[in-house]
């Protein structure tokens, strides 16, 4: 059992057909005894520009090449893109419930595999570092004070997780 403040999973369903994009699914758990903050995936995430990182990765039968992503400029990180997690709640990222600029990702959600086999899905989570410029993004906005001492009570956690999904003709 994980004994930082955060867990991370992935899980789709057990089998899909070729051509089907697979459905990965991401939870983050509140693992500690108190509230904790956390930011879903925002433009630049997964491609490890800004923080927080989600680095994803496919792997399967053949090779699987990561998808082409462009970007100019990563969207100021505000105050509403922070959720409050209570011990045991849980969310998923990559879905904002409000006002959130949480972002799919790109890499699953665009993922259809070409041939049967056993493919595996991972992701890394990274909130390391504790440079505000890192994580605040390209452009001054409204909020920027309130976001940059929100950070402060963002757990700093490097997690990993995966699971494997069986696909048929």
């Amino acid at each position: 059992m994980p004994s930082g403040p955060l867990g991370l999973a992935l899980s789709t369903d057990a089998v899909a057909s070729v051509g089907q994009t697979p459905g990965v699914r991401v939870s983050i758990v509140n693992l500690a005894s108190r509230p904790v903050w956390v930011v879903g995936v925002l433009e630049g995430s997964e491609l490890g520009v800004r923080f927080p990182h989600f680095l994803p990765s496919v792997e399967g039968p053949e090779p699987v090449s990561p998808p082409e992503i462009e970007f100019d400029m990563v969207a100021p990180l505000r105050p509403v893109d922070f959720r409050r997690l209570d011990p045991g709640e849980s969310l998923d990222p990559t879905v904002g419930q409000g006002q959130e600029a949480w972002l799919p990702l790109y890499a699953f959600a665009n993922f259809r595999p070409a041939v049967p086999g056993r493919y595996r899905f991972g992701l890394v989570l990274s909130t390391l570092s504790d440079d505000p410029a890192e994580w605040l993004g390209g452009w001054e906005a409204p909020g920027r004070v309130e976001a940059s001492a929100r950070l402060a009570e963002v757990p700093r956690v490097r997690l990993e997780a995966s699971t494997t999904l069986d696909v048929v003709d």
